[in-house]
């Protein structure tokens, strides 16, 4: 045998955790498209059949990178409020803001595959409940419904959950398709926008 050529790895030797890591490079580099059995086989130095041994198919380890994906960005939007107790429910509100923007940035084709519509059909077998991200946030906002920190009837609460997620999202699909544009270098749309919901939950529906 050649010294030159590369030993293929056999099935036993390869972890659940490895094959996440290359997919999810795979996933970065390329996109979905790009991301398949035999690419993954291929950076790892094994057989397609040695994937299978962890996944069924595609769609179960594309499961599991949503899942994954999931845990980190909840990971993050938990790690952003250190002191709960500390802070008031705008400041949490907007450190939820300011992680989110930055998961998504950071992994911009693995947001993709967790929350864009295309996939939709692996949201549900990923998600079966609301993710766990969504429901921290949602958590985060009643609390301010119920200590009176927001000024507006709980009747409003899942009014003003869709309509703060839906700006968040919005920005992030504006600066991915490279839409969001500053008018000034030193011009900040995420903090412009937590700027503008606190006023307007300060302020309540009839201000003086």
């Amino acid at each position: 045998m050649n010294s030159s050529t590369k030993q293929r790895r056999v099935r036993n030797s390869l972890s659940r955790e490895e094959i996440r890591s290359v997919s999810l490079l795979i996933l970065k580099e390329e996109g979905l498209e790009g991301l398949s059995m035999r690419r993954i086989a291929n950076r790892l130095g094994c057989s397609v059949a040695s994937p299978y041994s962890y996944y069924e198919n595609q769609v179960d380890l594309v499961k599991d990178l949503i899942k994954h994906g999931e845990d980190e960005l909840l990971g993050m939007l938990k790690n952003s409020i250190p002191d709960e107790k500390a802070v008031s429910t705008y400041h949490k509100l907007a450190a939820i803001a300011r992680a989110y923007f930055r998961f998504a940035s950071t992994n911009r084709e693995l947001h993709k595959v967790m929350f864009v519509t295309d996939y939709g059909s692996l949201h549900r077998k990923a998600f079966p409940q609301l993710p766990k991200s969504y429901r921290f946030f949602l958590d985060t906002l009643r609390k301010g419904f119920e200590s009176g920190e927001i000024n507006y009837p709980k009747n409003e609460y899942t009014a003003i959950a869709r309509l703060m997620w839906s700006w968040m999202y919005g920005l992030l699909v504006l600066d991915m398709t490279g839409m969001l544009r500053k008018r000034k270098a030193s011009e900040n749309p995420i903090e412009e926008g937590i700027s503008y919901f606190q006023t307007l939950l300060q302020r309540g529906p009839n201000p003086d």
